[in-house]
């Protein structure tokens, strides 16, 4: 398959002015943000002051492309005062919105037919028939579940071609439950991240005070799974170890994935600078050797994921590309400098 690597997009996060920069400096191509209403993450910075009107406008000045996150379910009322919001912000020149309710999703394509709608993560979507659901309905582009592996990706691209482009997320914080479909910040946290709100309650540690074994096999036999009792599970049994695809780029292209996205909005500026950076030197020299004007020599992915590690992690790195599940995949103990 011919790569044609003009549309080949990195996606950094920004959740205040300091991080768009940060994003836009270090090589991103686009920046997805959100606002003070209606974004998955409430609690950024960005909710609170200008940064949002200043980030789209220094974005747009450097020819880079600005995603607008509206990615919360709503209620009635809200209905009724979104474009309030919205229309100061869609006149500074907005490439695209990133939504999970489709009811929203129609009234923004009828209000602002010009502006591309991009179906966001939490809608999990996990197959091709969705993906198709979501075209005919008017989307542009797809975040596809971060819980899909390497290969149920190729299987997706084989069956929807070239209309709808895919996004994939390639680094940052992973949820223990698929992204939007966890309601465990509403019944212990009290606010939902399905509003925006995630009090994140499996990143707290708690106590095993039991275990139960449990085994199931498979008729044919071709199969066996045995759960294990695993006595010293540490305290963080439901925090996921964070998404590290420094490995998985090139199998993603081949696969028909299209857009990178960086995870982080509520990070800093200097782990938006650093993550960006180090996957547009990955990405630049996957389209390099495809062009065989480099051979890639002066990189090494040990050593860049060793400082990836020290920027931010939760006891280690890990992602489902390659990985259906294991416990390997979840902090259990205290995050460290692992980069030793």
């Amino acid at each position: 398959m011919s790569i044609n690597y003009k549309n080949i997009e990195l996606l950094s996060p920004a959740g205040n002015f300091e991080c768009a920069k940060a994003a836009v400096t270090a090589g991103a191509d686009a920046i997805y943000m959100g606002g003070a209403k209606y974004s998955a993450r409430a609690y950024a910075k960005s909710a609170t002051d200008n940064s949002l009107v200043d980030s789209i406008k220094f974005v747009k000045s450097n020819n880079k492309k600005f995603y607008l996150t509206i990615n919360t379910l709503f209620k009635q009322k809200e209905l009724k005062e979104i474009f309030l919001f919205l229309d100061p912000i869609v006149e500074l020149g907005i490439d695209a919105f990133i939504v999970q309710d489709l009811g929203v999703a129609m009234l923004l394509k009828e209000k602002y037919p010009k502006i591309e709608l991009h179906a966001s993560t939490q809608m999990t979507i996990t197959s091709s028939k969705a993906i198709n659901l979501v075209y005919a309905l008017g989307f542009t582009q797809v975040v596809l579940s971060r819980e899909l592996s390497l290969k149920e990706i190729k299987s997706i691209k084989k069956e929807i071609g070239d209309e709808i482009k895919l996004e994939a997320f390639i680094h940052g914080s992973m949820c223990y439950c698929y992204s939007g479909a966890c309601l465990m910040s509403s019944f212990i946290g009290g606010e939902s991240g399905n509003r925006g709100r995630c009090k994140g309650p499996c990143r707290l540690p708690y106590s095993v005070v039991g275990a139960v074994t449990s085994k199931s096999f498979i008729k044919n036999d071709r199969r066996h799974s045995h759960g294990a009792n695993h006595l010293e599970t540490g305290p963080y049994i439901i925090s996921m170890k964070d998404m590290c695809a420094l490995n998985s780029l090139k199998g993603l292209i081949d696969a028909g994935v299209t857009s990178f996205k960086i995870e982080g909005r509520m990070r800093n500026a200097n782990y938006v600078e650093g993550v960006t950076k180090t996957y547009r030197k990955y990405l630049d020299r996957i389209m390099m050797e495809d062009k065989n004007e480099n051979s890639g020599k002066g990189y090494n992915i040990t050593d860049d994921e060793k400082y990836l590690l020290n920027l931010y992690n939760k006891g280690g790195f890990t992602n489902y590309y390659d990985k259906h599940n294991s416990i390997d995949m979840i902090q259990r103990y205290e995050r460290k400098n692992l980069s030793k």
